[in-house]
């Protein structure tokens, strides 16, 4: 039960892995946060900045990890997956944690050409504006989805990693298999190494022509002999 529990995991952990770092790299793509405010919007996508990138190459290595765990189960790609997933995931929790700062440095850098200013002084002017309520803002589907697949791809390849141990020693267990049956059935070495007992011979031989008694007996006296004695 243990060897096949062993290979449904395998795949699934893949499967997960898979997903995780497709919607990782997706999600890099798609809008992480949007500043509103004055009746306009300015969203602020993952790669609009380092975090993005980062992401982005943490989903394409748990992508090729799990494609590589659909052919064959190793613990090092399981732990790819799992690194991945682990630093994929904890940039996108991160940055909800301070969507304040990197999107407001994501929306100063965008804004900054068009009002022919430096960041600096947008950054400021944001800052402002935020204080006083003039500007609001809020994380968008692809901060999520970034987050998702980052967990989908943790879980995947801690999955792997459990399953990769019963599913790895599949060959020398099958072999192992074996010993046990042969060692059990009787061979030629395995015959007892005494013979069995027979019937007892016995202690002392049958009477023959040797047990005669080793004197004749006494002829009788012949019928002459009483008359020469007198």
């Amino acid at each position: 039960m243990g060897q096949a529990e062993g290979t449904t995991r395998a795949p699934i952990g893949a499967i997960l892995a898979i997903v995780g770092g497709a919607l990782l790299a997706v999600g890099s793509f798609l809008s992480w946060a949007q500043v509103s405010g004055g009746g306009t919007s300015v969203s602020a996508k993952g790669v609009d900045g380092s975090d993005g990138y980062i992401t982005l190459v943490a989903g394409l290595v748990a992508l090729v990890a799990g494609a590589l765990m659909m052919k064959q189960a190793k613990r090092l790609f399981a732990v790819l997956a799992l690194l991945a997933g682990l630093v994929g995931g904890g940039i996108g929790v991160y940055d909800a944690l301070t969507a304040k700062d990197s999107v407001l440095d994501a929306a100063a850098e965008e804004i900054a050409p068009q009002f022919d200013a430096s960041v600096d002084e947008v950054r400021t002017l944001l800052d402002q504006a935020i204080d006083s309520g003039d500007l609001s803002i809020s994380i968008s589907l692809g901060l999520y989805i970034v987050i998702g697949g980052g967990v989908l791809a943790l879980v995947g390849g801690a999955l792997s990693m459990r399953g990769g141990s019963t599913v790895e020693p599949a060959a020398s267990g099958s072999t192992s298999g074996f010993a046990t049956p042969m060692a059990a059935s009787p061979g030629p070495s395995s015959m007892p190494a005494t013979q069995p007992a027979g019937p007892p011979m016995p202690t002392t031989p049958p009477a023959g022509p040797s047990s005669m008694p080793a004197t004749p007996p006494a002829e009788p006296p012949a019928p002459g002999g009483s008359e020469g004695s007198g």
